[in-house]
């Protein structure tokens, strides 16, 4: 089938209305710009003498555009950019006055606004789905992703640039087509191009000497290497998430050459990605894979300078002949340029085949940056949610400085724990911590302490936190919101030192004096001391000292021993038992200075029995004899 031919001349129409007879002649030139990672651009100048064009075209900002060349003897068949103008200019030089019509694809729509959103358990696909549906963008082909993201943030970025990043995660490519619909599916592998020994009139996707203009190409082996790998940290199993991916051949690349045959005079090398931290296997699998795409696709460049045709576009495969080995063979188009009625070169289309890098002046101001912001510092947040499921102390955090809605996921902080476990000290809703991000990721922030400010403030204790005098630091503390607290003092001559614990009302204290070398513990309520076996206390004196009561229970034997024993009552004393004993080892003495009586139902006294004094017996007075 024999290729249509177009001419030089561009079918344009503003809001569904072509140009009027007396506009259209006014139209010079223009062109049409597809460039990776950037929406498609265009530019229409008019010569302008009468400063009549906008008015009679009713030209204005947000204008609907449609492009299309004319096709000889059948007219405008095939749509090149289907967009909407955001840019006029008024020109005047030697030449002549012009008036300038600049505007994008709809995709530009996407770059307008910045989000700081989380999605929960989604893919790069339903993502895709979402915002082109916020930002009112048509939608076209939407490829289905396999890797869930459980949480991901958009940082802060524009719609454009978050769903670039997802795209290059997953082997997705991200355009609008020439209807303005959004696309996002996967790249087309050179390999679906045409043979290279097919004829020129077949297809336009057949580059040769008879529609090539201008034409270089270049292979090189610089930054190829021999395979690739991406690393990250699954925080569940606690071990490291490695993916690899060979880097010898290039799906958007097939020619007389390869990035295996490139780099085999210099040996094999690998190529570890650590930027971005990932937390499954699959995202670090999809890394791994996508940055081994990108190396081997910028092995080769190709720049073509073609007769004009609209089918040529970003994503197009096509093969190129005549030009002699390495360099023939398939490659898929990354940016191509449509120009036309300039330069007398009649309607061209400039091809770029470059990787995924960017070859645009957006792209060169940008400083190609990825998706994906860095925080490289640490910032302020306040907590939101307390109530980890895991019971790991992970916090969500808000971060007021960067949005009133977006709170994050479960974020971990930072604890006295490790192997077999540790402390745990949580916080509450509303605390103020400090925050650092992993690599400089908003998604992942590790909590790293608590702030004060002029609302939270310090507890009051009677000890001051440092010494007027000295300057030093005299009291440390570690306490809860209620009070509750550890004290460790270090005072100096005449101050406190040592460890105190408090409880929240001061009821209670247990102090370790270090100056006077003495525990000391106080209760306002009652001090219990148990032992499920045993109780030791030993000392070089021991003093128990009750006010009111002092009770000495045992369930089983009560053993008092000591070299000497004294039992001292100010009042009474009253020793009872079931059957009591006094024994004297030696000698037993009962001694009363008044009076003493011995009473029971049977009194037996053997032995050599010494009595001193006087005795009543019945109430009748013996008489003692020795």
């Amino acid at each position: 089938m024999s290729q249509v031919s177009y001419s030089n001349i561009f079918h344009v129409t503003f809001d569904g209305r072509k140009l009027t007879d007396d506009i259209a002649p006014l139209l010079t030139s223009g062109w049409v710009d597809f460039g990776a990672g950037v929406p498609g651009s265009f530019q229409l100048d008019f010569r302008d003498p009468d400063r009549l064009v906008l008015a009679k075209a009713n030209i204005k900002i947000g204008t609907k555009v449609m492009l299309a060349p004319v096709a000889a003897s059948q007219g405008a068949q095939f749509p090149l950019l289907t967009g909407e103008v955001t840019g006029l200019e008024s020109d005047y030089d030697g030449t002549g006055s012009f008036t300038v019509v600049r505007g994008y694809d709809l995709g530009h729509r996407m770059l307008r606004q910045r989000r700081v959103t989380a999605y929960r358990n989604m893919t790069a696909s339903d993502i895709a789905r979402q915002l082109a549906g916020k930002d009112k963008v048509p939608i076209g082909s939407i490829g289905r992703t396999t890797t869930v993201y459980e949480f991901i943030t958009q940082a802060n970025v524009t719609d454009w640039d978050f769903l670039s990043r997802l795209a290059d995660e997953n082997e997705m490519v991200m355009s609008l087509n020439a209807r303005g619909k959004f696309t996002f599916v996967k790249r087309d592998p050179a390999s679906g191009a045409p043979a290279s020994s097919a004829l020129v009139n077949t297809s336009p996707q057949v580059l040769a000497r008879e529609n090539i203009r201008r034409c270089r190409a270049a292979v090189t082996s610089a930054d190829q290497v021999s395979q690739v790998r991406a690393r990250g940290w699954d925080v569940t199993t606690k071990k490291a998430l490695v993916g690899q991916s060979p880097a010898a051949t290039s799906p958007a690349i097939a020619i007389g050459t390869s990035p295996a045959k490139a780099v085999t005079a210099f040996g094999t090398a690998t190529l570890v990605e650590t930027d971005t931290p990932y937390d499954k296997q699959g995202e670090v699998k999809n890394a791994a894979s996508a940055l081994a795409d990108d190396v081997t696709a910028s092995f080769a460049e190709l720049e073509v300078t073609a007769t004009g045709n609209p089918k040529l576009r970003p994503g197009v495969p096509v093969s190129l002949s005549g030009i002699g080995d390495p360099f023939e063979g398939k490659y898929t188009v990354t940016g191509a340029r449509h120009s036309f009625g300039s330069g007398g070169g009649g309607y061209e289309t400039f091809l770029t085949v470059s990787g995924r890098q960017w070859r645009s002046l957006y792209g060169l101001t940008s400083g190609g940056a990825g998706g994906m912001p860095r925080l490289p510092s640490v910032a302020n947040a306040l907590v939101t949610d307390i109530k980890d499921p895991l019971r790991q102390g992970r916090v969500k955090l808000r971060f007021p400085w960067l949005d009133d809605t977006y709170v994050s996921d479960w974020t971990r902080t930072v604890q006295a724990g490790g192997v077999k476990g540790g402390g745990l000290i949580g916080l509450d809703v509303d605390d103020e911590v400090l925050v650092t991000f992993d690599r400089g990721a908003l998604d992942h922030p590790f909590v790293i302490g608590g702030l004060y400010n002029g609302r939270d403030k310090p507890g009051v204790v009677d000890v001051q936190p440092y010494d007027a005098t000295s300057g030093k630091t005299v009291r440390r503390t570690l306490a809860d919101r209620s009070g509750n607290r550890l004290d460790l003092l270090d005072q100096r001559t005449g101050g406190k030192q040592g460890v105190r614990l408090n409880t929240g009302d001061n009821r209670l204290t247990i102090n370790l004096d270090r100056t006077k070398t003495e525990i000391t513990i106080d209760s306002k309520g009652s001090v219990t001391i148990s032992g499920t076996r045993k109780v030791s206390v030993e000392a070089a004196d021991i003093s128990l000292d009750a006010r009111a009561k002092l009770s000495i229970n045992s369930g089983g034997t009560l053993s008092i021993t000591g070299k000497a024993v004294s039992v001292k009552a100010a009042a009474a004393l009253s020793l009872t038992g079931l059957e009591t004993t006094v024994t004297g080892t030696t000698m037993l003495n009962l001694d009363s200075a008044m009076a003493l009586n011995l009473k029971s139902l049977n009194i037996q006294l053997a032995g050599i029995i010494k009595m001193l004094g006087e005795a009543t017996l019945d109430g009748l007075q013996v008489m003692v004899i020795p």
